[in-house]
């Protein structure tokens, strides 16, 4: 009998332990949350254990979701080494930047390794959904949706998050030959930059050369630039004589490569994906000398719409304007067309009482580098940005 008792006593007692050793959220969390929402063929650890409160506040928290913490700080206090990478690189992916983890990786639960609710390229392109395109040659990685094979997901060194510089990040898979060096004139690869030719997606080339050829180049005419002796603007210049009005400005890109060639510091003088032997994204372009504006632009809460298409706004060879802007500083009104009618006062006749010059749409709107206020506003639209002039109010 007392056999019996002890087994009884010792059987409640290990059942006592078991249930206590299960986490609270684990036994209550599921009477409301449907247990199938959270299994997948890869669980968050925290949630194969029956840790929810690891994360979340059974109660009340600061933050959406019960979350203990802001999302990407409660992330970073089991995921350290993620945490080290991402303060090593110049560049972070966006989400990274902004602290928005689970754009990316589900939180809970998900169909695929490290968390990613989508497969391949597919994920990347819910973003970067104007890289999704059907090339006649596309390039391999990209063709079967492993963008991660050069690009970074997090950070890196370059503004494309490109793994490597892209010279090196291509001779990784395309060893050069003798057969390679012939086709570049006896070039050195360390020497070149393959993207400046080669799209690393697609094309309609077998060679997955740029779309738009200078001339001489798709001829195989090299000596025509190349025998010309010097580097110098001169030799753009021999040919495209009707683009030098366009530099004959207070405010000029001409004079930007100093003893070099101002013209192929923009202009690829080989190959590009639209008209000028431009990149698909003017931005690239531009970022390479004026990098503080888009490190600053990349920090701030509100950007300019299609902030990458410099040109939509600016003069790409010159202007009388500061800023090489397409008018007096009021090219907003080129696509808002109502306040170019209906606005603050503007111009010589409304002066900016702080420092007398007029004002122009640039006084209080900084559409160049974004601000931390809506609409861009140099300051909040409520009241601080207001009184600075309206000190009566």
């Amino acid at each position: 009998m007392k056999n019996i008792r002890f087994s009884i006593h010792t059987g409640l007692f290990v059942l006592l332990l078991l249930i206590a050793s299960i986490p609270a959220a684990a036994q209550n969390c599921f009477d409301c949350h449907d247990r199938s929402d959270f299994t997948d063929k890869f669980v968050h650890s925290p949630v194969r254990k029956g840790e929810c409160s690891l994360c979340h506040n059974p109660h009340v928290a600061r933050h959406a979701g019960l979350l203990h913490q802001a999302e990407a700080q409660l992330c970073q206090q089991c995921h350290k080494d993620q945490q080290q990478q991402m303060a090593e690189n110049s560049y972070l992916h966006p989400p990274v930047r902004e602290g928005r983890c689970s754009q990316c990786h589900d939180p809970h639960a998900a169909p695929n390794a490290a968390l990613l609710p989508q497969e391949g390229s597919e994920l990347c392109f819910s973003c970067h959904d104007g890289m999704r395109r059907d090339f006649k040659f596309s390039h391999q990685p990209f063709r079967q949706g492993q963008c991660s094979i050069c690009h970074a997901s997090h950070g890196a060194e370059d503004t494309r998050l490109l793994k490597k510089d892209g010279t090196q990040l291509c001779l990784d898979c395309h060893r050069t030959d003798s057969a390679w060096s012939r086709k570049h004139l006896g070039r050195k690869a360390a020497e070149m930059d393959c993207l400046s030719c080669h799209h690393p997606h697609g094309s309609d080339s077998p060679l997955l050369q740029r779309a738009i050829q200078h001339e001489p180049f798709s001829q195989k005419q090299c000596s025509s630039c190349h025998d010309r002796g010097t580097n110098s603007s001169q030799v753009c210049l021999g040919c495209h004589q009707d683009a030098l009005p366009s530099f004959n400005h207070v405010h000029s890109h001409l004079g930007i490569a100093g003893a070099g060639n101002a013209c192929t510091t923009c202009h690829n003088p080989h190959a590009g994906d639209r008209q000028g032997l431009l990149p698909a994204n003017v931005g690239t372009v531009c970022r390479n000398c004026h990098g503080a504006t888009f490190d600053t632009r990349d920090r701030m809460l509100h950007k300019h719409p299609g902030w990458n298409n410099c040109t939509d706004c600016h003069d790409l060879h010159g202007a009388d304007n500061p800023g090489m802007l397409k008018n007096d500083g009021n090219a907003c009104a080129d696509c808002h067309k109502r306040h170019a009618e209906f606005s603050h006062p503007m111009g010589d006749k409304a002066p900016d009482p702080r420092d007398g010059r007029p004002m122009t749409c640039e006084t209080c709107h900084d559409a160049n580098t974004g601000t931390m206020y809506r609409h861009f506003l140099r300051g909040s639209g409520e009241r601080g940005l207001c009184i600075q002039c309206h000190q009566d109010y």
